[in-house]
């Protein structure tokens, strides 16, 4: 029990996660973010980063080992292991570029 709790937290935060990059990011592409006050939309995808990438790599492990189980409805989370795979590779670069940055931008 404790597990499918653990696992529902995992796949709501993720999801909220994605929606806070999701949503600013349609904004933009509508409307067109022109200088550094429209771009604060971002905020709580940056603040929610730590959580949020933990919580998408335990719910793509999960995604994938229900794929891997080849069952007749597991086609529905090809999707969400694709949306995860995404979003954990655009944090990975986030945290290059902020090392980056740190490290040879003095």
């Amino acid at each position: 029990m404790s597990r499918k709790l653990g696992l529902a937290i995992s796949y709501f935060v993720a999801i909220i996660y994605v929606f806070s990059i999701l949503l600013p990011c349609l904004y933009c592409f509508q409307h067109g973010c022109r200088g550094p006050g429209e771009l604060d939309a971002f905020m709580p995808a940056f603040a929610l980063t730590p959580f949020g990438a933990i919580a998408t790599a335990f719910a793509l492990h999960n995604a994938v080992q229900h794929i891997r189980k080849g069952q007749s409805w597991s086609w529905a989370f090809w999707p969400l292991a694709i949306i995860f795979v995404i979003v954990l590779l655009g944090v990975i670069a986030l945290i290059a570029i902020f090392i980056y940055y740190s490290a040879f931008h003095r």
